[in-house]
């Protein structure tokens, strides 16, 4: 697992305070829009109020149109001269409603012939439960509320319908918008404001858990070489096969255009591979003749051990296709489940081929380093029955430059190589 930085760390949570400002500023926003709609809606509805009050006793007694008609003209008129003295704004259509939802009577203000086209073409249902319908809308940079109030008597008896539509005066559009934006601002910078103040604190307390978890990534990773080591030790006098094996694997990972993430586990399976012969007795083990059938099972059983190893690590537990998989054959041939083809985990296809090139040229107590042409014959050989034809293909094309890069390197030159690689799929975010 890659470990993040502190500048990735404090990225995230600015990113994530800039994200809690705006979604704060927005729900301020949304309720400062519901509470400009109330205090219009609430206008409707004083509206209502006071022409129920003046015609309370026509509605109830069924006035005719002509009647309610010249009344709502008298109202409208005076309310609208009223509400212009306040700037509030004012009525520009009225209509009055029977019971039975007939229209009775309609005010339009002069020049507003448009708003009553609106009310016919959008118009909403009436309300059912006694409370208010109502609807904004924007034009032309003014604010208009829709409502539509039922009239009800003393008795909660219904008379009628009373509804309108209310434009909003520029001073008074000016000072709800003017609210809305000091709220949405305060909002989303008091939020600001809190987390540039936390922030320090949070950044401080993650780069103590990022030293702490890459004060833990290195114990593994030490752990991790330290294994490898200390038997590659027991089997060859020396580490230096798990190197140069793991960073052949690495490069031909990369070739194969391999994620980062399935690399990091091939580097803990190119380390542990050979893990389990720490149980296997020297006599076969270090046998410098080849061994015999009894001999041969035994050594087999290694892979069997080496899964046990690092089956009880939870972070080494992802290295089990490398230490399981990499005596597996592409024909089905290999142990110990005899896998076939793409059946065998990638990375155990691609550490064969980096540790058979490896074990051929190099020296071991049992033999000596082939050359290099040797050791690609062999290989070539084996496509298609040993190795998989298009992992082998893409290590031939690579070969010569990494062997002679590691040649050259030398034993010290190939762990710092190697310490390189490690600190990149490792410790970089």
């Amino acid at each position: 697992m890659r470990l993040p930085t502190a500048r990735a760390v404090l990225l995230r949570l600015a990113g994530a305070a800039l994200f809690l400002a705006l979604a704060v500023g927005g729900i301020a926003f949304l309720v400062e829009v519901e509470i400009a709609d109330g205090r219009v809606v609430e206008l409707a509805r004083e509206e209502s109020a006071a022409f129920l009050t003046e015609a309370r006793s026509s509605l109830a007694a069924g006035a005719a149109d002509s009647d309610l008609e010249a009344s709502l003209q008298r109202f409208m008129a005076s309310r609208n001269g009223l509400r212009l003295n306040h700037g509030d704004g004012h009525f520009i259509v009225a209509e009055l409603y029977t019971p039975d939802q007939r229209k009775t009577a309609e005010y339009v203000a002069p020049g507003a012939e448009w708003a009553e086209q609106r009310l016919s073409s959008t118009r909403h249902g009436f309300p059912t439960d006694g409370e208010a319908i109502y609807d904004r809308f924007t034009l032309d940079g003014h604010i208009f509320i829709q409502t539509m109030e039922p009239l009800l008597d003393s008795d909660g008896r219904l008379l009628g319908y009373f509804e309108s539509v209310f434009q909003l005066s520029a001073r008074r559009s000016h000072e709800i918008l003017r609210d809305t934006a000091t709220v949405v601002a305060v909002s989303s910078l008091s939020v600001l404001g809190t987390a540039l103040v936390l922030l320090p604190i949070f950044g401080a307390y993650n780069r103590g858990i990022l030293r702490l978890s890459r004060g833990l990534l290195d114990a593994n990773i030490g752990m991790l070489t330290a294994l490898g080591s200390a038997i590659a030790k027991r089997d060859s006098d020396t580490n230096a096969h798990n190197y140069r094996v793991t960073v052949l694997a690495i490069r031909l990972a990369e070739a194969l255009g391999l994620e980062d993430a399935a690399i990091r586990q091939l580097v803990k399976g190119a380390f542990l591979h050979d893990v389990g012969k720490i149980a296997i007795p020297d006599s076969i083990l270090l046998k410098p003749g080849k061994l015999d059938a009894e001999e041969f099972a035994v050594m087999k059983t290694h892979v069997v051990h080496g899964l046990d190893i690092v089956g009880s690590s939870d972070w080494l537990a992802d290295a089990a296709d490398v230490v399981g998989g990499h005596h597996e054959k592409f024909d089905g041939s290999g142990y110990p489940r005899g896998l076939k083809g793409e059946a065998i985990p990638i990375s155990a296809r691609i550490f064969a081929v980096a540790d058979v090139f490896d074990a051929l040229t190099s020296r071991r107590p049992y033999k000596e380093p082939m050359s290099y042409a040797t050791t690609m014959g062999i290989l070539a050989d084996g496509a298609g029955k040993h190795f998989d034809p298009a992992v082998l293909a893409r290590f031939t094309a690579i070969a010569a430059g990494l062997h002679e890069q590691l040649t050259e390197m030398g034993d010290d030159g190939v762990r710092d190589e190697l310490r390189g690689l490690v600190m990149r799929y490792f410790k970089l975010a």
